[in-house]
């Protein structure tokens, strides 16, 4: 890994760098825990699921759902935090709602405001009580307080205290491995492992990421990235890499990559990129038939002079964790990026600016 420029502390390199190298250690440790041991060992059976989240709390909600749709026989469905405040007329006893918050956000909240709606509530979330009276968070304590009281399920995964950055990268590494235990637990053979093992199993697929993302871009450039990139995935990825994609808005503040299924490439993004170049890169799956594909999608690339990037023998890992390979890809090119360019990461732009917006918890009831 390169060595920091001199005040680079000052932008959050060193921190950042710290977070993004204790995560497979993390991911093993906390795999061993009581915590993890309680999220491998649901307390209901759901019925029918309703996932939410925003930022990368989004995509955790998206990987559990596509987790219990393609491994259970438990319906679900992600619903955008939004949708919430305007929810369906009735009551949804047959449903579980589950949230994803690493902090417990006013936006989260929205959501479980919303819980008498639902049968059962689980949320999944870093906060504690401690944490939260120790930051002077009242008004979180106070909705988590409650949840406990009223015996909703509460699966916690590091790390409580992840600021300082704007970016979060231990948080989402983590709370994808709590919701992969979770749903293990309901799905039973079909998705076998029991949490140490799946632990170790996910922080080798995040190194084996790291490896490959070091080898494949070493020369990204800065300039060509920064005015967007297409990202083709892997169908059983592309519907929750929300989080890769914040890794360049929050990481870097580049434009979002435009996140497409290998397949629909050529139903429209090809003819766009033609007309406006940009970098391709590719996330597949290793053998046949994704390596025909990034054959030909190579194929295209070339004809049309992209530039196209991928790993020399795509993803290796077992398909439900798939994603922490690809978060790992992305490890290197987010740090080199950062560091490179001298992104500041304390002090980022529009620091305190959101407020309005993401302390909003809802329409103000008047008398």
């Amino acid at each position: 890994m390169p060595s920091s420029p001199a005040g680079s502390s000052d932008r959050g390199v060193d921190l950042l760098r710290e977070r993004l190298q204790s995560i497979p250690d993390l991911l093993e440790r906390w795999a061993a825990s009581p915590e993890a041991a309680l999220a491998a060992a649901p307390r209901i059976r759901p019925r029918r699921v309703v996932a939410t989240g925003l930022g990368s709390s989004e995509a955790h909600a998206r990987y559990l759902v596509w987790l219990l749709n393609r491994f259970t026989d438990i319906p679900a469905e992600f619903v955008p935090t939004g949708a919430l405040l305007s929810p369906e007329p009735g009551r949804h006893g047959d449903r579980t709602l589950v949230v994803f918050s690493q902090g417990l956000s006013a936006h989260a909240r929205i959501a479980l405001g919303r819980r008498g709606d639902f049968g059962a509530t689980v949320l999944f979330t870093a906060s504690t009580l401690e944490g939260l009276h120790r930051s002077g968070k009242a008004d979180r304590a106070e909705c988590l307080r409650g949840l406990l009281a009223e015996g909703a399920e509460v699966i916690r995964f590091p790390l409580e205290d992840e600021y300082t950055l704007l970016i979060r990268v231990v948080g989402p590494a983590l709370g994808f491995l709590a919701a992969r235990l979770w749903v293990g637990a309901l799905a039973g053979e079909t998705l076998p492992g029991g949490p140490a093992a799946v632990g170790v199993a996910a922080a080798q697929a995040f190194r084996s990421g790291w490896d490959a993302g070091r080898i494949a871009w070493p020369r990204m450039d800065p300039e060509v990235f920064g005015r967007g990139f297409a990202l083709l995935a892997s169908p059983d990825l592309c519907g929750h890499l929300q989080n890769l994609v914040f890794k360049f808005v929050e990481g870097l503040f580049r434009p979002a990559p435009d996140l497409q299924e290998l397949l629909q490439f050529a139903h429209g993004p090809f003819q766009q990129l033609a007309a406006s170049p940009r970098p391709v890169v590719v996330l597949h799956r290793a053998g046949e038939p994704e390596g025909e594909q990034l054959r030909r999608i190579r194929a295209l690339c070339r004809a049309a002079s992209l530039e196209c990037h991928a790993t020399a023998s795509g993803l290796v890992s077992p398909i439900d964790l798939l994603v922490f390979e690809a978060e790992g890809v992305f490890a290197e090119p987010l740090l080199r990026g950062v560091e490179g360019e001298g992104i500041d990461q304390v002090g980022w732009p529009g620091r305190g600016l959101d407020g309005p917006l993401y302390d909003y918890s809802g329409p103000t009831v008047t008398g």
